[in-house]
């Protein structure tokens, strides 16, 4: 038989509800599918959690990981991983927090041993921290080697938009013998070796001849040169 008592007045009930609901916004509790966000609340009711203000610190560190890496799609693994990654750093905190008033203190025989204790489970802690930041692929050698692609693509990505640009450029033919602009041309494929460009240089000169130099360029070299036919003559930003 049930005790009227336990179940509780309508207020009571509904305060718990609300508190219910307001949990299953914080960090730790967003991503969480309904089933396992139930198991999380059954757990409190029976007292197997951590102390609230625990629990806020978890809060704390959950969202500055949040704030730094996309946590949206976790699985419950990952999730885990993440709860003993940040419980492990607040621990390490707290002990780094004791044994600096330990050495405020000054060094005894007595504090000594509780000092080597604590470097001892110190290192220990930074070893299962670096292995769950392995595990959740979030160590800095990782996220060096994802910036790394990162520069790299991107600076892939600005030469083959120099390549296209040069190749979407105008190229400028001159005279190699008295330097006058004889054409500009844009061709579909510079880049093709059989590609040859034929001018001849019909200049009248001062002496009433007529220049006559010939020209025979192809477009991979016009290409290869930035554009031009003679780098020297041709205006840098034309280039």
């Amino acid at each position: 038989m049930i005790d009227e008592d336990d179940i509780g007045t309508e207020e009571e009930i509904k305060a718990k509800q609300g508190k219910i609901k307001r949990q299953r916004n914080l960090p730790q509790y967003k991503n969480l599918s309904e089933d396992e966000f139930q198991a999380k609340m059954a757990q409190k009711a029976l007292g197997i959690d951590v102390s609230a203000e625990f629990e806020k610190r978890i809060a704390k560190k959950y969202a500055e990981f949040d704030n730094d890496y996309d946590l949206s799609d976790l699985k419950i693994n990952d999730r885990e991983a993440l709860r003993a990654l940040i419980q492990a750093v607040i621990t390490l905190e707290d002990y780094e927090q004791y044994l600096f008033k330990l050495r405020s203190a000054g060094i005894t025989q007595d504090t000594l041993f509780t000092t080597e204790k604590l470097h001892k489970a110190m290192s220990d802690l930074r070893a299962d921290i670096s292995k769950l930041q392995g595990d959740l692929n979030i160590t800095r050698k990782v996220r060096k080697s994802d910036q790394d692609v990162s520069v790299l693509a991107f600076i892939d990505g600005l030469k083959e938009k120099a390549k296209r640009f040069y190749e979407s450029k105008m190229s400028y033919i001159f005279c190699p013998k008295c330097h006058m602009l004889l054409g500009t041309l844009w061709v579909q494929y510079p880049e093709l070796e059989r590609n040859k460009i034929a001018l001849v240089c019909g200049r009248h000169l001062e002496n009433g001849e007529i220049c006559g130099e010939k020209i025979i360029i192809g477009t991979d070299e016009l290409l290869k040169n930035r554009g031009t036919s003679d780098k020297l003559i041709t205006p840098e930003s034309m280039l």
